[in-house]
């Protein structure tokens, strides 16, 4: 069910949300909803990023939680370096020494 919701918003940000909905040949409510769909859609997937760097979401609960694929959470976790396996270089170096 959709609901209805007001905001107030600044003479800049209006500007450009004209220019949205120009270049869209759309109206402004639905310029603002694939606006917001996008912005709710990073905002999921930094938070996801943030919740496994901390070891507090594992990759596979991540990506069900953005609704992308796993192969392309692991590719997101490689463009920004996070170490989402919790395997540290001192426990490495501890493993390699065991067999070795």
């Amino acid at each position: 069910m959709a609901s209805t919701i007001s905001v107030r918003i600044e003479k800049p940000t209006l500007q450009a949300l004209t220019l949205v909905e120009k270049n869209w040949h759309t109206n402004r409510s639905e310029a603002i909803k694939r606006l917001l769909d996008k912005a709710l859609k990073e905002w999921k997937i930094e938070n996801a990023l943030e919740q496994i760097k901390e070891h507090k979401l594992s990759v596979g609960k991540a990506a069900e939680a953005c609704e992308l694929p796993l192969w392309e959470m692991l590719n997101l976790l490689k463009q920004k370096n996070i170490d989402w396996t919790g395997y540290s270089q001192k426990e490495l170096e501890k493993d390699l020494a065991l067999l070795g």
